[in-house]
């Protein structure tokens, strides 16, 4: 009985990876390109710029920051008005000074251009 609970313990780590799995390299392409937005930037110029972008998030209304690990952050933006969540994901490339911008929409077919708007907002605070 033991080995059989351990097998399954086993087998449900890998179908079911632990947040320490997430990816610091590379985000998630879009799929839906009318509720998602994927940017990469070179922050040559910008010292500490995932410190600087981290300190944004926090401070935007509705957001939350719901994972950070080392050069990776996952946040939730919640609309105003129907209360959608949106996922919002940012990777820090120091070796290549390059920030992966990922925002995304979890529900319906168009969002309006609102993730559009949250990542232009951010690059407008960055640069």
């Amino acid at each position: 009985m033991k080995i059989l609970f351990f097998a399954i313990l086993i087998c449900s780590s890998f179908l079911f990876p632990s947040s320490s799995f997430a990816s610091h390299v590379e985000l998630k392409p879009c799929v839906e390109i009318a509720h998602c937005v994927r940017e990469e930037w070179e922050v040559n110029n910008i010292e500490e710029p995932f410190e600087q972008i981290k300190t944004f998030i926090e401070k935007t209304p509705r957001t939350e920051i719901v994972e950070i690990d080392g050069d990776y952050l996952h946040a939730e933006a919640t609309s105003k008005w129907m209360k959608y969540v949106d996922d919002l994901e940012v990777s820090f490339l120091p070796d290549s000074n390059i920030l992966l911008i990922r925002s995304e929409s979890r529900v319906g077919e168009s969002d309006l251009g609102v993730n559009r708007k949250r990542v232009d907002l951010l690059k407008s605070k960055m640069f």
